[in-house]
């Protein structure tokens, strides 16, 4: 016998930690013994029941016994603990549990509640027209004395007259409650368990209506569900072919979850190793019905359901492209003619109205007739077609030369010059070593390395002391990319000089002139329109000296764009057709900036310096760059190349050495002096003694930490130059000027 009285009072405990462990002793294991003796004396009725899992409250009861011990949890969990229940789940079907039958004992609204519940998902695809019926006729054979309720806020419940118009209501104001059946008994006075353990088997058999309908549907869900999951699983690389051109195809293994029913699978095209473009298969378990969706570069461009799949033995999966913009029906007529004719370039199978081929499902065998890779081979690739046409995304197109036809022996030459990279790291180390460049392969590999890892962001700071040939890797590497000497020109490569008046993002993008009528554009704004053009090809731009400007004054639109992957506004002009009105920072587009670090330059900020790698290039081989060196160079300045190298060492202590330019022109000017006649020539000793005053003395700056320094060089210069050399002169002036004022430099 049950007294509900006793079962009542638990809500008048005030404690939240003992009225929940009150449920979990008393509650709980009254509720679990009647479900026990319910299914023990019906199953022989109906065997479905032993297939069913016992659910119970149980765990979320100790959960929460736990959190109201917590002092961070507790002021949150003080009114929880109402009720007790315990429910049979069928969770035989793919990721569609049925929750069949529940008894539940309310304490706060002193009910027994005997129910089969469901999300609203269901009912919202029953409530299609071509379903509609079977809605109907369930409400029609369900049972007068079941109720039909949700709880929202409150407890409502829906007559069973009205219940496809309640469903259309909720579909209508966007609202998905959960929907509830079956019987709602008072808990109060003394109740036999027998008495429950029949209601609870009555309640079951008039449900019969509803679990026949919604485990129909389960069954569909589930295999829609499946055929969802063999597509996720395929993460075989594949190639499409767009426009005369192969692309690479990866996937991300993972699937992630956005939100509730929606989930997305990454994945990214590839022009050999140049990142053009990523996108996503959207699946959505429950919208409400089970979907597939393609979205390339943000913008959706195939949505089609799967149920459908299965409606047949054999199913042929057509979709159709419709362009649907109001207010604009020439230009959406404009955009379905060229998607159809497009389609036919690129060897789709249309039907009759004009919708492609995905493939053949089979019913039986619950697979398509073609690999998964195929499928998803002809969704990517329409998608990509879809938004080329749209405009979102543009991919190279093979021009067509018109020819004349030449007359006999006339030598036909191509007029146009064709362009092709590679980051392949071995072809570009071997290309860099051939440049005559010295830079060793931890510098070649660094660099490679920051520009490249990560596909849909490339931006690298080359810091370090002038002369270390900061711009020249730039331009060897980046010819390396393209197989072309350092020499050669590369149209794909971009150096433009940094401006100390660059006060904004205009300096960049450039910005539309009122008063000449015309759109002021900038280099950088002309290599990311071709960036953006040839979305197959790296594109490298050089900010050199980047930082005689404030960087994050005028890289801030860049840096902002790059990280939210949104377009960067240029104008709003609509007559203006030189230049878009907005424009994206595409994956093939490669910024670097060179920085000196000197009273003339502004330092860089964490957030530039957050998006980008910074590479110090202060370490200089001179070994390798002697072993370069032109004979007749090594001929001549031997004897004042060691002197120089005793000199960089000696600087190298202190961060003041110099690097390859500065090296270069000194043994240049020595050359040269050799080269004039003997009685006009200066004395080897004496123009070495002019070089170095002239390119590494005025670098020279301290304060006290460089005394040992100056003393060393006095020394030195005394020794080799003697007293009366500039070097010497320069040097005996600064340490003087270093214990008169605590600081020098070689500018009086």
């Amino acid at each position: 016998m049950i007294h509900a009285n006793n079962l009542v009072d638990i809500m008048n405990i005030e404690d939240t930690t003992l009225r929940n462990q009150r449920i979990l002793d008393e509650v709980q294991p009254l509720a679990r013994r009647i479900m026990d003796s319910f299914i023990a004396k019906y199953s022989e009725r109906d065997s479905y029941l032993l297939q069913l899992k016992i659910h119970t409250h149980e765990q979320t009861i100790k959960t929460t016994i736990t959190d109201s011990k917590n002092p961070k949890y507790a002021e949150k969990k003080q009114h929880y603990g109402n009720k007790g229940f315990v429910e049979l789940i069928d969770e035989t079907l793919f990721e569609s549990p049925l929750y069949i039958l529940k008894l539940e004992f309310h304490l706060a609204s002193r009910e027994i509640r005997m129910l089969m519940s469901s999300d609203f998902y269901p009912f919202w695809v029953l409530s299609k027209k071509t379903q509609i019926q079977e809605l109907e006729r369930m409400v029609e054979d369900l049972h007068n004395d079941l109720e039909i309720f949700t709880i929202e806020e409150t407890k409502n419940f829906i007559d069973k007259n009205e219940f496809t118009e309640t469903i259309g209501n909720y579909i209508r104001n966007k609202r998905k409650p959960t929907i509830h059946f079956g019987k709602i008994l008072p808990l109060e006075g003394e109740i036999e368990e027998e008495l429950l353990i029949e209601q609870l088997w009555d309640t079951y058999q008039k449900l019969s209506p509803v679990r026949s309908l919604l485990e129909k549907e389960a069954v569909e869900h589930s295999q829609s569900l499946m055929l969802m999951k063999d597509i996720q699983n395929d993460v075989e690389s594949l190639h499409i072919n767009l426009f005369s051109k192969t692309y690479e195809v990866r996937f991300e293994e993972e699937v992630k979850k956005v939100k509730t029913n929606v989930y997305k699978q990454i994945f990214y095209i590839y022009d050999q190793d140049q990142l053009i473009t990523e996108g996503h298969i959207g699946y959505f378990t429950r919208d409400p019905h089970e979907s597939i969706g393609i979205i390339i570069n943000k913008h959706g461009y195939i949505f089609s359901q799967l149920r459908k799949l299965l409606s047949e033995q054999s199913y042929n999966w057509f979709i159709k492209k419709s362009y649907r913009d109001h207010g604009r029906h020439d230009e959406n007529q404009q955009y379905q003619e060229q998607t159809i004719e497009e389609l036919k370039n690129h060897h789709f199978r249309l039907n009759e109205s004009s919708a492609f081929f995905v493939g053949t499902f089979e019913e039986a065998t619950k697979s398509f007739t073609e690999p998964i890779t195929k499928i998803k081979e002809r969704l990517i690739t329409a998608a990509a077609i879809f938004a080329d046409v749209k405009g979102f995304l543009t991919f190279p197109k093979s021009a067509v030369n018109h020819i004349e036809i030449p007359e006999e022996d006339e030598e036909i030459e191509s007029a146009v010059e064709e362009y092709s990279s590679s980051f392949d790291f071995t072809n570009i180390m071997d290309l860099v070593d051939q440049s005559g460049f010295t830079f060793s392969l931890d510098i070649i590999r660094d660099f490679y390395l920051n520009l490249t890892s990560l596909d849909d962001k490339h931006f690298v700071i080359l810091s370090g002391i002038s002369g270390t040939g900061k711009t020249q890797l730039c331009r060897v590497f980046a010819n390396a990319v393209y197989g072309l000497d350092y020499s050669e020109e590369n149209p794909y490569l971009k150096i433009v000089p940094v401006r100390p008046d660059w006060m904004d993002a205009t300096s960049l993008f450039g910005y539309y002139s009122s008063f000449e009528k015309r759109y002021m554009r900038t280099e950088f704004l002309d290599m990311l329109l071709q960036a953006n053009e040839e979305k197959d090809k790296p594109h490298f731009i050089v900010l050199d000296e980047m930082n005689l400007a404030r960087v994050e004054y005028y890289l801030s639109d860049y840096l902002s764009a790059v990280e939210s992957r949104k377009p960067i506004q240029l104008h709003n002009i609509d007559n203006l057709n030189d230049v878009p009105k907005t424009i994206e920072i595409p994956h093939n587009f490669y910024v670097i900036g060179t920085i000196n670090v000197d009273e003339t330059t502004h330092s860089i900020s964490d957030k530039v310096l957050d998006r980008s790698f910074v590479m110090t290039l202060s370490d200089v081989d001179f070994s390798s760059f002697w072993e370069r060196l032109e004979d007749k160079f090594k001929k001549t300045v031997q004897t004042e190349w060691d002197l120089l190298i005793t000199i960089h060492r000696n600087l190298t202590k202190y961060d003041l050495h110099f690097g390859y330019r500065t090296m270069n022109e000194m043994i240049r000017k020595l050359y040269k002096n050799s080269m004039l006649p003997e009685e006009l020539r200066m004395e080897p000793l004496i123009a070495l003694d002019r070089v170095v005053a002239e390119k590494v003395i005025p670098k020279i700056r301290g304060d006290e930490r460089i005394t040992n320094l100056l003393d060393t060089l006095s020394s030195l210069f005394f020794e080799k130059f003697k007293e009366s050399s500039q070097s010497y002169k320069h040097i005996k002036r600064m340490r003087e000027e270093l214990d008169r004022y605590g600081s020098t430099q070689f500018w009086r």
